[in-house]
């Protein structure tokens, strides 16, 4: 948009959407007496204008200056219509958007943050139970004894039996006899030096480690229980049960905010959808396939820019 076009669209969205002064500086030549302030070109700038300007400036605002303005603004807009500038199609154009903005900024306010009741939480969170399980879990400690899917049997079996002499260490062991062993025998470099902590492990969510290790785990019955020799992927690993966790449900003070959070997203996705379709109601809408057609084939037609070196 040209520059002096670009004014013209700014003053004239300001005479659309400014203050309820721009509404109330009517055409009435014919006002008199203390009601009006001033006169620009036969429309009236009203006393209850200008109060309300000050009002909105607040202190430091005087009113000769205010006035000032107003008449300022009066007379640039008197020049902007005498020039035709409010029937440039841009300027149209730009009116029509904000006047579009105002007005879905008005009906859909209400959209802006929905109210969601504590009844209507619970509702969500009891019928969504599934969604907050939390399924029973395990975690341990584990040493890993790395070896090759292609080691000869020979390596094979000494690797076995180093696994059990170092399951039957680990079953001899308190908490700190454990971590010792781990750290010094352990080829799993990512949890050798914290006790080969497994984190927690179910058996929807692994956590990376091998199907038969977490199988194993779950097999232990009490913490301080060692599992025997476990072949993984990896090699040969021995789990020690650290904790136990049962399966259960998230209460609702640990998950009310999330599920508030998408009740909000909810209501305004259906009052957005309410508005559109109201606006729609009632009115002829029909879409020129054919034309639309024709601009999509000259876009695809159109020679591409060269490519940058």
């Amino acid at each position: 948009m040209r520059p002096s076009l670009l004014n013209a669209s700014l003053l004239l969205l300001l005479a659309l959407a400014g203050t309820a002064c721009r509404k109330e500086a009517s055409s009435a030549a014919d006002a008199t007496g203390l009601d009006v302030v001033a006169t620009v070109g036969g429309r009236a700038i009203r006393r209850s204008t200008l109060e309300r300007e000050l009002a909105r400036r607040g202190p430091g605002a005087t009113k000769e200056a205010v006035l000032a303005e107003l008449v300022r603004f009066e007379t640039v807009l008197a020049k902007a219509r005498a020039a035709g500038f409010d029937r440039d199609p841009e300027v149209v154009a730009a009116l029509e958007h904000l006047v579009v903005a105002r007005f879905e900024e008005r009906e859909l306010a209400s959209a802006e943050s929905p109210a969601v009741s504590e009844a209507e939480v619970r509702a969500r969170y009891e019928s969504e139970s599934d969604r907050h399980a939390i399924p029973a879990a395990r975690r341990g400690g584990v040493i890993l004894l790395k070896a090759s899917p292609k080691a000869d049997p020979e390596h094979q079996a000494a690797l076995a039996r180093r696994a059990e002499a170092l399951r039957a260490a680990a079953v001899a062991a308190d908490d700190a006899g454990f971590e010792r062993l781990v750290r010094e025998n352990s080829d799993d470099t990512a949890t050798r030096f914290h006790r080969g902590d497994t984190g927690w492990v179910s058996a929807a969510n692994p956590g990376g480690w091998d199907p038969a290790l977490v199988t194993a785990l779950f097999a232990l019955g009490s913490p301080g229980d060692c599992s025997p020799p476990v072949p993984t992927g990896q090699g040969i690993a021995i789990a020690r049960l650290a904790e136990v966790r049962a399966a259960g449900t998230r209460p609702l003070a640990e998950v009310g905010e999330a599920i508030r959070h998408q009740l909000r997203l909810e209501k305004r996705e259906r009052i957005t959808a309410d508005f559109q379709a109201r606006t729609r109601a009632g009115l002829d809408i029909r879409t020129n396939l054919e034309a639309l057609d024709r601009i999509v084939a000259a876009n695809r037609d159109a020679t591409p820019p060269p490519r940058l070196p």
